[in-house]
């Protein structure tokens, strides 16, 4: 056994280095298939009211339709199941007009439809329920006025790009009732569990199924208001290894490869037959510190931690995929604050360790996940902190596994990536700075008083203001927050040059598919 799987490995190798001139075999995939590559690893649930990570959410996407949508850019809010609304004079509550739809069942989609899929979200109040309940003060705000036409009454002005960074998110993504009470038990009265692998939404694609560690498959909604997808088929395959990620791909077992490492990127981009495509994201990856575990308790530790980081070995690591940043809002967004005032300063974190009391160090566990190359991440940051007499004993596992610890409070320090749930400061800034949204402060145990600027900055309709208190939000958690923020990743995607109409976006979740098609 163990012969063979060096001979594999070999043959990855050779592969993997082949001449860029070679280009790659013809494709094996049919016409109207399309099959992509990349780790499944972090997903936990299709339940929209459940689903959190980048896999599952992006999923959604096509599986439910939700009441509107973004632009491309980001500058428009477009039209989806609600084909117009009309808004408040002092822009608390809108009013949507359905188009005619269906759900996968055949079921027609109508307003108690919209309204019981809203009161799903209060009810099982899983983990992306905040961007509902942040909102939305309880279910009965949203009322159906006619069988075609919702009512929302939101607990503050919403401008209509932040209506749509709610009604544009998937964990609004409108269910089948029919089928969800169908499926509810005593013990799971909104059938949770039956819809993390199964179906009950309108989108333009049909869960067909969800082989855990093997592959998500999806099939064209032939009845979609749309018009039916181009692509009949699609498959995201796990493959959480890029070099197999790559063999595939110039085998023409795959189309597209989303998963590769930075130089197999450079490579692919260089042979004939071959396309890579990127584009910088509303993605943050940091190293997370749990305040309850006592060490980090203390600003000074924390502190300490952040100078004693090489964050330029770092980029080197991932090979120039990431953008260097250390604050919360990502470049390209409103209110982004590019200050980075810590760098590698042994002298100074030993300084910190010695002001917070642990002049002689402490252990620490360091999860990660297997995604490459996170492991040499995780191994520099133990080298790194070592220097400082932090002995740091890191644990490879799969996110999914990761998160589950992670999200009970139960870490000690993770390194973790968070993507924008939507594309406005208001979204990061409550998730890291505001411990009574229950995301990541709360999964950190830090709960600041810049918590009550979080919220007074969403309801700030001067954007010139707005934009203050988001900057001292930004250096509240740079200075004090639980985290060591490294990188802003871009996203690269390789494909043939056979697959049209495949573009990354700065939101995962907006990896629009219904558009795809194969030359």
């Amino acid at each position: 056994m163990r012969i063979r799987q060096a001979l594999a490995t070999l043959v990855l190798v050779a592969l993997a280095i082949l001449p860029a001139a070679a280009g790659g075999a013809p494709s094996r995939v049919p016409a109207n298939v399309l099959v992509i590559g990349t780790s499944t690893a972090d997903s936990v649930s299709l339940d929209p009211a459940q689903a959190f990570e980048f896999t599952s959410v992006w999923v959604n996407y096509h599986v439910y339709d939700t009441l509107v949508d973004f632009s491309r850019d980001f500058s428009r809010v477009l039209p989806r199941l609600a084909s117009s609304w009309t808004a408040s004079a002092d822009l608390k509550t809108y009013t949507f007009t359905l188009r005619p739809a269906k759900f996968h069942s055949g079921a027609a989609v109508n307003a108690q439809a919209v309204v019981f899929s809203i009161q799903r979200v209060f009810a099982l109040k899983m983990a992306p329920s905040f961007i509902v309940t942040d909102f939305i003060k309880a279910p009965t705000d949203v009322v159906a006025v006619s069988p075609n036409q919702v009512r929302v009454t939101f607990v503050q002005a919403m401008p209509e790009m932040l209506m749509a960074s709610v009604f544009a998110n998937p964990v609004t993504g409108v269910v089948d009732p029919a089928l969800v009470r169908r499926n509810a038990t005593a013990e799971d009265p909104q059938a949770n569990k039956w819809l993390t692998d199964h179906d009950a939404g309108s989108g333009p694609y049909v869960l067909m199924g969800w082989s855990r560690n093997l592959k998500i498959e999806l099939r064209a909604f032939d009845d979609y208001w749309r018009g039916r997808p181009r692509m009949g088929r699609i498959f995201l395959q796990d493959m959480p290894e890029p070099t197999a990620q790559m063999l595939a791909l110039q085998q023409g077992d795959i189309d597209v490869a989303m998963r590769l490492l930075p130089g197999q990127y450079k490579q692919v981009a260089a042979q004939p037959g071959f396309q890579v495509k990127q584009t910088p994201t509303f993605t943050i990856r940091y190293l997370t510190m749990n305040i309850g575990y006592e060490p980090f308790a203390k600003k000074e530790i924390r502190n300490a931690v952040k100078y004693a980081l090489d964050y330029e070995g770092f980029k080197r690591i991932f090979e120039d995929t990431i953008d260097a940043g250390q604050t919360i809002v990502p470049a390209n967004m409103f209110a982004h604050l590019k200050d980075r005032p810590f760098q590698r300063n042994v002298d100074r974190a030993r300084a910190l360790m010695r002001e917070g009391g642990y002049e002689r160090g402490f252990k620490a566990e360091l999860m990660v996940p297997v995604d490459v190359p996170l492991p040499d991440i995780a191994a520099k940051m133990k080298e790194d902190l070592a220097q400082i007499g932090i002995e740091v004993d890191v644990k490879v596992l799969r996110n999914a596994d990761i998160l589950g610890v992670y999200r009970a409070q139960r870490h000690q320090m993770a390194i973790q990536r968070w993507g924008a749930d939507y594309p406005d400061p208001d979204n990061l800034a409550k998730a890291f700075a505001d411990f009574d949204s229950r995301v990541l402060a709360w999964r950190n145990q830090w709960d600041n008083p810049v918590k009550a600027k979080v919220k007074q900055a969403v309801q700030e309709r001067d954007a010139a203001k707005r934009a203050v208190l988001y900057t001292e939000i930004q250096k509240t958690v740079l200075d004090e927050g639980p985290y060591a923020i490294f990188a802003y990743p871009l996203r690269l995607i390789a494909m043939r040059t056979s697959v049209k109409g495949l573009d990354p976006s700065p939101l995962y979740e907006t990896y629009d598919l219904s558009n795809v098609s194969k030359e």
